[in-house]
Parts: structure tokens; sequence; C-alpha cells
């Protein structure tokens, strides 16, 4: 087992510079994908990658990729994450992953160990949700699951990805050519906050996960008669307003009914906005998340019906459309119980965990043999300027990391 140990003042410092890169007009420390603070959260990763020794470069999706070439090569380690941020976001989500990576190379190197693997780093572009509609979108462009489709969509404006692209230096053309050869990737490897509060709750230093959430996304419209607030009666409105609402305190119960489920209603607009005027109209998006795919197909049913009656008690009529239908993503026990093997061996407690946020790791997992690494989150917060992972729990997580880099290593050839 190695003896190797992460330097704490090192990454600390690096995450302490990185969240001087963000949008000043926002809360917390944003940095939201398709921005000039995300184009500079990149850049600066690169930065470190090249200053730790690695061989870098953009892909055609805006995804910067290092590598440090193994004794062997042929075969390559794959480790990475991302440093976009949702609006008002924290901290350490992403970028753990990312300053995890390059302190494992940093460590090989000053220790004077190769590997018979290349290792490669990879910064995913805009791993979070984005106006467009999408989000683990350099992960996608990886492992070809973009099209021209993706490139169309449009935000609340009107401008499609197409157009957006462009201002962070990425050529449509070239974001729907940037598959990666994942046929010599023997597995790949992310350090996450676990965003959660289980950790923390039982008194564990590593999460080693099992199953990443499944993801279904809805959109509904509810269209109803436009009236007068005050004249007309409650007997015969047509409020889209009302059916919407339904409709959230329906997302809200069908949630409840699970094991380690949930569902969010997370935009509502009613038209016209005005408290004088019965709703015309009411967009509502929300999703359900879980580990069970049977669950989630039977909460979208429901929701489907419940919406459906809504509208039909109120004479409004409703459009629903399911955008998202990710399936959850079980991971590889191979790499799962390398790394509870890590964990006992550095005499470090350990759970096994359900991932119920999305990760990149969920997209590469169609692709090759893939593990994640969980440290806790102080409250369970995150995806909020609280968001907070204390130093001594992180520096576990990399030695985890690295000591599951030299066994896979080790233990699948090359």
């Amino acid at each position: 087992m190695s003896t190797i140990t992460p330097v704490g003042e090192r990454f600390h410092a690096e995450l302490t510079e990185l969240s001087t890169l963000t949008d000043s007009d926002r809360p917390g420390w944003t940095r939201r994908a398709l921005s000039e603070f995300d184009i500079a959260g990149r850049d600066f990763a690169r930065t470190l990658m090249k200053r730790a020794g690695l061989e870098t470069r953009i892909d055609g999706a805006g995804n910067v990729i290092g590598v440090l070439r193994g004794r062997l090569g042929g075969r390559e380690i794959m480790l990475g994450s991302h440093t976009d941020t949702v609006d008002g976001g924290g901290r350490f989500d992403g970028v753990t992953g990312v300053l995890g990576a390059i302190e494992v190379v940093r460590l090989l190197q000053e220790s004077d160990v190769r590997l018979d693997h290349d290792l490669v780093v990879v910064v995913f572009f805009n791993e979070e949700p984005n106006d467009f509609g999408f989000f683990c979108v350099g992960s996608r462009a990886m492992t070809r699951l973009v099209d021209r489709t993706t490139l169309a969509a449009v935000d609340t404006t009107g401008r499609s990805l197409a157009q957006a692209l462009p201002d962070s230096g990425i050529d449509p053309e070239s974001f729907l050519d940037a598959a990666y050869d994942f046929s010599k990737v023997t597995a790949f490897l992310e350090l996450h906050i676990e965003q959660g509060p289980e950790l923390e709750r039982i008194g564990k230093q590593i999460g080693v996960v099992e199953t990443i959430t499944g993801i279904n996304h809805f959109k509904a419209l509810f269209t109803g008669r436009q009236d007068h607030a005050g004249t007309t009666p409650m007997d015969v409105r047509a409020d889209a307003g009302c059916a919407a609402a339904g409709t959230v305190l329906a997302v809200e119960a069908i949630a409840e009914s699970g094991t380690n489920t949930r569902g969010t209603s997370g935009q509502i607009q009613f038209t016209p906005e005005a408290v004088n005027v019965v709703s015309a109209t009411a967009s509502l998006e929300g999703e359900f998340r879980g580990p069970d795919g049977s669950w989630l197909n039977e909460a979208q049913r429901r929701l489907t019906s419940a919406a459906a009656e809504q509208s039909e008690k109120r004479g409004v009529h409703v459009e629903m459309e399911w955008t998202t239908d990710d399936a959850p993503v079980p991971l590889h026990e191979p790499i799962t119980s390398t790394i509870a093997e890590v964990a006992d061996d550095l005499g470090l407690s350990r759970a096994t965990m359900f991932s119920g946020a999305g990760h990149d790791a969920g997209i590469i997992a169609a692709k090759t043999q893939v593990g994640m690494i969980f440290v806790p989150s102080v409250d369970g917060r995150s995806h909020c300027p609280e968001e907070f992972t204390d130093l001594g729990d992180i520096v576990p997580g990399i030695s985890v990391l690295l000591e599951a880099v030299l066994r896979v290593d080790g233990r699948f050839g090359s």
C-alpha cells in the first residue's frame, strides 16, 4: 500500500484561488457554464494540469483533457469532474474532484511512481443544467450522446445552443465530433463531495457509491381561460394556475411514497402575472429522482394522471412532456470493491452510498468501468453558498483516490 500523503495546504490554496473566478453579481460562488467565469475556471484548471506535468488539450466539446504518460501506455485510467456551478452555488461541488485528481498526478510525479497505464484527467464542460435543458454536456459529447437536435435546443430568449457555444470557444461542428475512444479506458474514477447529510449523520469518512440516481424531468403547460378575478365565480373558472398548483402537490406526494426517492417542482409561471386576473396559462417544470427505474416509470405515470385529473375538474387543458428519462446507473463492482478495500486498508470508516445527484460518472458508466468516492458535506448542504467540506475530510478522499488508481493500475493490466 502507498504511503504517499496528499498535500492539503496545496489543495486549499488552489481551491481558494479558483473560488475568486466567479460572478460577483450573483450570490455564492457562481460560475455557470457558457459564461466568461466558466472559461476562466477551466483555463485555471488547465494551468494547474500543465504545472503538474500533464500534456493538455481542449477537445471539440470544451472538455479539458490532460495526460500523464504511463510506462507501457495503450491503456488509460481516467479521473475527473467539473468546475462549473449552479447559480448561487458553492465552492466544492465538482471542484473537489478536479483539484483532487490533479493532486494525485503531482503526488505520483513527486514520488517518482510511474503507472503502467496512461493517467487521463478530464475537466468536463457544463456538468450542471444549462438554459437549453441539458446537463453533463461535455461527457455526453464524449460518449456520442449529442446530435443536431441538441444544437437546435433554445433558451428562453430563442437563442440556440449552436449559437451560444462559440462564446465559449466551441465550434458546433467540432462539438458533434468530440467522441472519445473509451475502448482503451480501463476505469473512470471520480472524487466528489456527497452533497447530502448521510456520511456526516452516520459518522463515516468515505462513501462508496453503488448507484447514481435516475432522473425523469417533465414540462407541463396548463391552458385555461383568462377572466376577472373579482367577478368570476369560483365554480365557473378554468384556472390554469390552480391546476398547476395541484400538480405541484402531486409531485410532493408521489415522491414521498418511495424509498430514497425525490420529487421537485423547480419552475412555475402563471400568465398573466396579475393578482386580479384568473390565470389563462401556467407552465411547470420539475423532476423525479430515485435509484429504482421501475419506481421512476410509475411516478411518471402517476404524475401524468394527476395533472390530467387536476386539469379536467377545472376545465383546463394540459400538455405534458417528459424531456429527460435517464435510468439509474449502477456502478461497477470490481471498481467499487477496490475503493471499499482501499478505505479499509487506510483505516478509514466507510459506507455504501446511493447518489441522489447526477454526475458525469453516470454518463461515462455506459462506456467503461466507473467508481465514485464521496466525502462528507457539512449539514448536507450543496448547490448553495453554504456548501462546505472540511479539508480534513477531503484529504482522506484524495488518499483513497490515489490508492485506488495504483490498485487499478496493478490489477487490470495494460
